[in-house]
């Protein structure tokens, strides 16, 4: 009988079971009018009936909740709330008759309250999802065991006291351990330090993870897959600038995922961007010396900055480095690019009077060959009169450089600003064609909501991703990791 009640509701559909959840919360907190209401009459026994089905209605809409495999936002305000309803207003019933202590009524007031004010600000602040203790979970029972006790303290005098006693050596304990759990979430959370690739990614793309934790409420946690849900996830998606074609393709896969398996909708949602993107990582041929990096890029994607980042990370690393100020269209070139030099304490070639491009990287790299230099990042002009003059500039550069050193640049990096979203792509699209771009770094991060375009720029053209700007410090400057990149891009936060 018991499976069979259970297959019923496996089959229905489950927007019907999470109505009729929130339904029979609704019931349960006006059942605190009847109870109260016999209890006044003097007819326990028949208040008795309400209560226990009171208790059986609150085991029924959790049983529901597990069935349906979806906890709403509205649910998880009604459950709660219906359980309180009922307890305190029995509570200050007993308390308005002299049935029940003052101070065992306040504590439990204060318990609750400081619990559900907390719980606000980590979901709403920091996006942490608090749960229930075990204590917690118990000193339930004992409360509501001692409540009951309480009430008909004429059958069961000898229990109430020591029921009591127990119950407030419950919520103490429970309201310690909820005070510790709380404290450690919200330090590890605001205090975590900022070190390494995994971190600097995650302060980088706050503001997608946020689009995207406040887009899909509840994010990986009581889901199933439906038309509306897999609507609202292809809409966060394009938001956070995945793309249209990347999009489509990451819910047409999501379609197949079985209802049963939804509550882990992010990990599978990272499985599968996993497995469109190329994981392997950039790795640097030591025995080709120097390495002539071209930079490339349309004025304003922050390209001389970038610049200064690598060339702080690169000699971070041992590396002796050389910048080379190719952008003599732009007047303030040359100093942005000597500050960033100095900052970074890297050698620096230039001519502030304007001398020709290719001039200045040639010049470069010769010096790079006499004085044995690790690396030569050569910075380009991103705006000539027209377009087919900046093309025919950057072909230029490349060829006498390669010249003097067969094979340079060994790479040609465009610089794209995260801003830009899906016009980075047309970008790179120009510039590989023009000049056969060999990666792509992508800057400024922190400061948008859509770092999905990293990943749509590498599904469409294949271009390897090798860095990512994710701040203004001359440190904020990471590789390219897929696996780190998906993992903080997608985040639950725990």
């Amino acid at each position: 009988m018991k499976n069979r009640v259970r297959a019923k509701y496996e089959v229905m559909h489950p927007d019907k079971v999470v109505t009729l959840s929130n339904v029979i919360s609704i019931i349960r907190a006006f059942l605190s009018v009847p109870i109260i209401y016999f209890l006044k009459e003097g007819r326990g026994d028949i208040a008795f009936i309400f209560i226990v089905i009171a208790i059986v209605s609150d085991s029924l809409d959790g049983w529901l909740a597990r069935i349906s495999n979806e906890i709403t936002d509205l649910g998880k305000i009604l459950d709660p709330f219906a359980d309180k309803v009922v307890i305190f207003s029995v509570m200050l019933f007993l308390l308005q008759s002299d049935r029940l202590p003052l101070g065992y009524f306040l504590l439990l007031a204060v318990r609750d309250l400081s619990i559900a004010l907390v719980g606000i600000y980590m979901m709403n602040n920091l996006k942490i999802t608090p749960y229930a203790n075990k204590l917690g979970k118990i000193s339930i029972v004992f409360t509501s065991a001692t409540i009951l006790a309480f009430i008909y303290a004429d059958v069961v005098e000898p229990w109430v006291t020591p029921l009591m006693w127990v119950s407030v050596c419950l919520i103490v304990m429970s309201w310690l351990h909820y005070a510790y759990t709380f404290t450690t979430k919200i330090i590890n959370r605001k205090s975590k330090p900022v070190a390494g690739k995994t971190d600097q990614l995650k302060r980088g793309l706050r503001k997608t993870e946020r689009g995207i934790a406040t887009r899909i409420p509840l994010f990986g946690k009581f889901f199933r897959l439906d038309a509306d849900l897999l609507t609202e996830i292809e809409e966060t998606l394009l938001a956070a600038d995945l793309g249209v074609e990347l999009t489509e393709v990451l819910i047409d896969r999501l379609k197949k995922v079985n209802r049963k398996e939804s509550a882990r909708l992010a990990e599978i949602l990272k499985s599968e961007i996993r497995a469109l993107v190329d994981t392997r990582e950039f790795s640097d041929d030591g025995n080709v010396r120097p390495r002539v990096i071209l930079f490339v890029g349309v004025n304003g994607t922050g390209k001389t900055t970038s610049i200064g980042k690598l060339a702080y990370y690169y000699r971070k690393q041992g590396k002796k480095v050389l910048l080379a100020a190719a952008d003599t269209f732009r007047a303030a070139a040359y100093d942005q690019l000597k500050v960033w030099a100095e900052r970074a304490e890297v050698d620096f070639m230039g001519n502030p009077k304007g001398k020709d491009p290719s001039a200045v990287a040639f010049d470069a790299v010769k010096s790079a060959l006499a004085k044995e230099h690790d690396m030569v990042l050569i910075d380009t002009a991103g705006r000539l009169h027209t377009r087919s003059n900046l093309m025919e500039e950057l072909a230029k550069i490349k060829r006498v450089i390669g010249k003097l050193l067969p094979g340079a640049p060994q790479d040609v990096w465009l610089v794209l600003d995260a801003n830009t979203g899906q016009n980075g792509i047309i970008q790179a699209q120009e510039f590989m064609n023009a000049v056969g771009v060999t990666g792509i770094i992508l800057n400024k991060l922190d400061g948008t909501a859509k770092g999905g375009v990293v990943l749509a720029i590498h599904h469409k053209l294949a271009i390897p991703i090798r860095y990512l700007g994710v701040g203004e410090k001359i440190e904020d400057i990471v590789e390219f990791e897929p696996e780190i990149f998906i993992n903080a891009l997608l985040e639950v936060a725990d």
